[in-house]
């Protein structure tokens, strides 16, 4: 049974192109727009003959793909064709998943179909794009992650999907990473404008260019605190920890890549006796398959107790939680500066595994 939807908004739209001279009209409208008032009055096959033009030209993402495919599902649930409906949605929410189509206008029975489809396919876009904002976050781009975060968030926003307790772990994870993404980018910002109030150096004079400089003394010797950031490498399932690594080249805010800092003279770095890693389960779907790194650094007293432990970076936000409960309870044989137990750091890499 055809089911035909007549509101004020398309009464407006039909008298503003009948308003119109014949010879004008069908220039003013491009073919959404014929298809649109086929719809209106209840020409669902010949509004479909369109649209499916429209759609073969028009790719597969973007607002207007997406609205094309809005309207191809009208039509279908007005023709009764609920699988042929339910596909053309599925294209809708691909093409643009963050246009919630107004359903208000609708009548119940069809805004329930788009509302249930939704609620289906909207979690799998946005697990997509929080593991796209992880890969981004993870090359640099700090800006262009956080715009997949917020996205994350505005999309398990809507109603139908907020409050949902199986998506609660993803809303919290795009919430943090949101969070972690701004103040990266804060921190950058706060970086650049220092660099830039740095008055630029005066040129050298000529008389004094050829007065050789000093030699270069020895760089300074790193405290044992510094140098006693080794990193360890656990898996999802166990904690493996290799001798005394120096941590990974930083970036100074020159751009130089500086050298790892060098152990003083009679340093031996804490030895791990009890550190487990929690287990990583996973749940179905982009985080089955996906893999996730960070890692957590350390402060470890003379004793060998863990007095704080912060990530450094994000391995994923639920996980992290976990980690750092459990590194307070790691122990180690502490380090040692000349035999004697000293305090130190270290930084131990976290890798969780896909399925």
């Amino acid at each position: 049974m055809k089911y035909v939807k007549r509101c004020g908004f398309w009464a407006a739209l039909l008298a503003a192109g009948l308003a119109l001279a014949p010879g004008t009209m069908v220039q003013a409208q491009d073919e959404l727009g014929g298809a649109k008032t086929l719809y209106v009055n209840a020409s669902y096959d010949e509004a479909l003959a369109l649209l499916d033009k429209q759609a073969a030209t028009a790719g597969t993402s973007g607002p207007k793909a997406s609205e094309i495919h809005h309207y191809r599902a009208l039509c279908f649930i007005a023709l009764g064709r609920t699988a042929d409906a339910d596909q053309a949605i599925a294209a809708s929410v691909a093409a643009d998943p963050f246009t919630v189509p107004d359903t208000s206008e609708l009548a119940p029975r069809v805004a329930s179909v788009f509302s249930a489809a939704r609620a289906r396919l909207i979690p799998e876009v946005a697990r997509a794009s929080l593991a796209e904002g992880r890969s981004l976050m993870q090359k640099g781009d700090a800006a262009a992650a956080n715009r997949r975060f917020e996205a994350v968030t505005k999309l398990l926003s809507e109603p139908g999907l907020a409050g949902r307790a199986d998506l609660s772990d993803l809303t919290l994870a795009a919430t943090a990473f949101a969070e972690l993404t701004k103040a990266q980018m804060a921190a950058a910002a706060a970086a650049a404008a220092a660099a830039a109030a740095i008055p630029a150096p005066q040129p050298t004079p000529p008389a004094a260019a050829a007065i050789p400089p000093p030699a270069a003394s020895s760089a300074a010797v790193p405290a044992p605190a510094a140098a006693s950031r080794t990193s360890s490498a656990p898996s999802a399932a166990r904690a493996t920890s290799g001798g005394a690594q120096p941590p990974p080249a930083s970036r100074a805010s020159s751009g130089a890549l500086q050298p790892p800092a060098i152990p003083p003279p009679g340093f031996v770095p804490a030895v791990p006796i009890l550190q487990p890693v929690p287990p990583w389960q996973p749940v179905a779907g982009v985080f089955g398959v996906t893999g996730f790194t960070g890692a957590v650094r350390l402060s470890i007293d003379a004793t060998g107790k863990v007095t704080n432990a912060v990530m450094d970076p994000s391995v994923y936000p639920p996980y992290d939680r976990l980690v750092l409960a459990a590194a307070r309870e790691w122990v180690y044989r502490p380090a040692t500066q000349n035999g004697q137990p000293v305090a130190s750091e270290r930084r131990v890499e976290i890798v969780l595994k896909p399925r």
